[in-house]
Formats: C-alpha cells, sequence, structure tokens
C-alpha cells in the first residue's frame, strides 16, 4: 500500500515537472501564456476544421491557435531560420491572413500574431491597416486571374534559374 502511494506520489511529481518545463520552453520560444485552442504542428493534430471566412473569401489553419488573456494568438511555425532582416513578406502575408481569419470568425482582432523560426520568434503587432492590405492584395491576385498570362517582369537569367514556373514559362531567360 505504501509502495502504492510512493509509486503515485513519483508519478505526479514527474507529471508536475514535465508541465513546467513544457511552459518553460514554451515562454523561451516566445509563446504566450494562454489555453491552446488548437494546434495543426507535431505529430498529434488537435484543430478539427480550418478558419473559414465567406465574407472574404479565406480559410486557413494556424499551427497553434492560443486563447490569451488579451485575445486569441495564431502563431506559424517555421523549421528554417529566420531570414536576418526579419520574416518575409510572404510569412507576414500568411500569419496576417490568420489574423485577419481569427478576427472574423471570432469576431474580436487579435493583439498579435507569431512567427517562429528555428532560431529565433517574431511577435508581429496586429493593426485593422494590415488586415485591410492583406485583403487588398487577395483582391489583386483574384483580379490578376482574370489577366490570362502574365509576361515576365525581369531580364535576369539567374532569376528564372531559380524560378519554379521555369520549365512551363514560354518567356524564360534560362534554361
Amino acid at each position: 500500500m505504501i509502495a502504492a502511494a510512493l509509486l503515485v506520489a513519483v508519478v505526479f511529481l514527474l507529471a508536475v515537472l514535465v508541465w513546467f518545463r513544457a511552459n518553460r520552453e514554451l515562454a523561451r520560444r516566445g509563446i504566450p501564456e494562454g489555453r491552446m485552442v488548437s494546434q495543426d504542428a507535431g505529430p498529434r493534430h488537435h484543430l478539427h476544421r480550418s478558419l473559414m471566412s465567406l465574407r472574404h473569401g479565406l480559410v486557413g489553419k494556424p499551427d497553434y491557435l492560443i486563447e490569451t488573456r488579451h485575445g486569441f494568438v495564431p502563431v506559424e511555425i517555421k523549421s528554417r531560420n529566420s531570414p536576418r532582416a526579419g520574416p518575409s513578406d510572404s510569412d507576414l502575408a500568411q500569419l496576417t491572413a490568420y489574423c485577419v481569419l481569427v478576427h472574423d470568425v471570432v469576431g474580436s482582432a487579435p493583439p498579435q500574431g507569431i512567427i517562429e523560426y528555428a532560431d529565433r520568434c517574431w511577435r508581429i503587432k496586429y493593426t485593422p491597416h494590415a488586415g485591410r492590405e492583406l485583403l487588398q492584395i487577395v483582391n489583386d491576385i483574384r483580379e490578376s486571374q482574370e489577366w490570362g498570362s502574365i509576361h515576365r517582369s525581369h531580364n535576369q537569367p539567374a532569376r528564372c534559374r531559380a524560378c519554379g514556373f521555369r520549365n512551363v514559362c514560354e518567356e524564360r531567360l534560362a534554361f
């Protein structure tokens, strides 16, 4: 009986230690304290549905969605190192899209979004202005799909060699 009670106490103590270490690691990585509402990263996926905005025609799943005392915070995880100058424009656009989705679905703007690279974490303040800029870009992309073909915008063979569309581009400069 004493051995069983001792075993339960040891298991409980280990669980508490693991919980503290996990929270300390999240804080070290820059993830805010709060309740993880959903997870779409790692071996177990807990996000049962995507965030969807019919009004804006956007759908997406952040890697984490954390409910903090200041609001919901989307977190995007990148396996590569952070660019020296800060998050790339495409990573910022992706995070901003998640913020727009959270704002539309939850009904309140997130205070920030987070991009976590392998070597650095960036907290990005979300503003309604950033959301409007993203939605304008989305509308521009939708309109450009109606244009038909879009012509090459440069004369740089090295840029063509690095392009993922090189094999199907009729205006490529590099083969």
